[in-house]
């Protein structure tokens, strides 16, 4: 079985026993802690080796996450350790955070802007994205320095790109051709 549909089995059944249970939002705040661990060198090692132990890891999780987690995250962290599937547990968490932010009506959008914008300006964009598509806005902001000017805004499937590097482009091209 591959990569993307253990991850989707385990986080269809740990959102299914969270709605039941009325813990959606507390679940989510779980799986960000796990994706935040699994940004570190030591916590992938742990998962992702054939070396260590189910005994040991169980231990160590045991350690990490009884009492900072949710029983039924805890629970489903348990389990993909006595499965030998806990090297699914970040793909479990992001597939778990999309099916609890879509369930939640919440699009993520990320914006790719030149440098750091103000409080207001960042603002501006949720409110007229919210306003616009009738939907909560999860805003993800990427600095790419690259761009020079302007901003590449991507939701969903709609992609805009407003870059002063695209604009200049695209006048080169019409240069060019002319």
């Amino acid at each position: 079985m591959n990569e993307s549909k253990i991850s989707v089995r385990y986080s269809k059944a740990l959102f299914q026993s969270a709605k039941e249970k009325d813990c959606i939002k507390e679940v989510r705040e779980d799986m960000l802690l796990i994706l935040e661990l699994a940004g570190m060198e030591d916590f992938r090692d742990l998962i992702e080796s054939p070396v260590i132990t189910n005994a040991r890891k169980r231990g160590v999780m045991t350690a990490l996450f009884r009492g900072k987690v949710s029983e039924i995250s805890f629970s489903m962290i348990i389990l993909t350790v006595n499965n030998n599937r806990e090297s699914f547990l970040p793909g479990i968490a992001r597939c778990y955070i999309d099916l609890a932010d879509e369930y939640e009506g919440i699009t993520k959008v990320t914006l790719k802007i030149p440098g750091p914008i103000s409080e207001e300006n960042r603002q501006r964009f949720v409110d007229m994205i919210e306003k616009d598509l009738d939907t909560r806005v999860d805003l993800n902001e990427i600095v790419d320095e690259e761009l020079a000017g302007g901003f590449i805004l991507k939701v969903e499937d709609l992609y805009v790109d407003a870059s002063l590097k695209t604009q200049l482009r695209k006048i080169h091209k019409e240069l060019i051709s002319s």
